[in-house]
């Protein structure tokens, strides 16, 4: 795995751990939704000033964006975040 896919998986990880759509993550990161998925499927070479923008939106330390655990575990994860949670109920 890249470490860009690791980024991007992680970051839909904690996304979704924060019951956040897109367009939530969007709006707080001020990316546009269609940079949001580039980032997730890993084909974003992300600045630090994003990184730390992702993370502090997140409310995660830096680390945890290059985690590999917790990006595979994002592998699994549904298309839809509100379909996660019922799931998770």
């Amino acid at each position: 795995m890249t470490i860009y896919k690791i980024v991007g998986l992680n970051t839909k990880w904690y996304r979704y751990q924060k019951n956040l759509t897109q367009e939530d993550f969007a709006d707080l990161t001020n990316f546009k939704m269609a940079y949001i998925s580039t980032i997730e499927t890993g084909d974003a070479n992300l600045t630090l000033k994003s990184i730390e923008l992702i993370c502090r939106s997140l409310g995660i330390e830096y680390q945890d964006l290059f985690c590999v655990r917790t990006a595979k575990l994002a592998k699994e994860l549904p298309n839809r975040v509100d379909t996660y949670h019922k799931s998770m109920q």
